[in-house]
This record gives C-alpha cells, structure tokens and sequence, in this order.
C-alpha cells in the first residue's frame, strides 16, 4: 500500500511540474512581460530577485522596479546597445530626484555607479505633462529595471 501511494505522489508531483512549467511558458509573469517588451530581452522568472508593481492607478498610473541577473548573451547586448554612464542630464532628474520622493524610492534600489543604461521614452503625448518611460540600469552585475506611467 505504502508503494501504491509513493509511486501514486511521485505521478503526480510529476504531473504538476509539466503543467507549471507549461503554464509559467504559456502565459509569463508580469515582470517577464515588461522587460520583454521595452528592453528586447527574454528574461527566465527565475532570474528576477525583486519585483514591485504598484500600477492599477487611473489609467494604470503607477511604478515597476524589475531586479534580475542577465545571461551571458544579455550582457554582451548590454555592452553593445546600451549607454556607457554618466547619464544624461535631461534624464538623471528623472532617476535619480533631488527632492523628496513619495513613489517606490528607486534611488533605493539603483546603485549611483559606473555601468550601463538604457531609456524609452514611451510617452504617446508629447507634451510634458505627464511620464510614460522605461528606464534599465546594468550595474556589471545586475539590471535595475524601472518603470513609470503618469
């Protein structure tokens, strides 16, 4: 009976691994979604470390802070794509603000070190009175994915 019911775990545990894994390359995670599409990179969920979302908003209005490790491939995109620091001074105010901050705290989580970066803007209104823009850091070691929809 204790064999019946082992073998009867192992079938099963078998069977939802096969359908997470076809689930998880079926339909990905949120996280996986945005990198994909605004900085042309395949990300693996389990590269993610840390993920905040806090769009929903009016509008969907919000942040995302994306944190991953990219592959080999990604980072020789990286290097050969991206914009070596410093960042643009238009774009740093954005980033990195000097005043006080009420939104996710993103100089929390991206390093104000050398390394590479890469900005979309994908504001449909050009007029400047509202952000819709992508923003990715790559410190040599990981990508400090951020995002902002206003």
């Amino acid at each position: 009976m204790q064999i019946i019911l082992g073998t009867l775990a192992i079938i099963i545990s078998f069977i939802y691994a096969c359908f997470s894994a076809l689930f998880g390359f079926l339909f990905p995670n949120t996280e996986v979604i945005a990198v994909r599409k605004n900085l042309d990179m395949n990300i693996k969920p389990y590269y993610v470390e840390f993920h905040e979302d806090t769009h929903g908003g009016f509008h969907g209005d919000g942040e995302e802070i994306i944190i991953f490790r990219p592959n080999q491939k990604q980072i020789e995109k990286i290097e050969a794509e991206w914009k070596k620091t410093p960042i643009d001074s238009g774009i740093a105010p954005l980033i990195f603000p000097e005043n006080e901050y009420n939104g996710l705290e993103l100089t929390k989580y991206i390093p104000k070190t050398e390394g590479f970066w890469f900005y979309k803007n994908r504001n449909e209104f050009h007029s400047g009175y509202a952000y819709n823009f992508s923003f990715a850091f790559f410190d040599g070691e990981k990508v400090y994915y951020y995002e902002l929809d206003t």
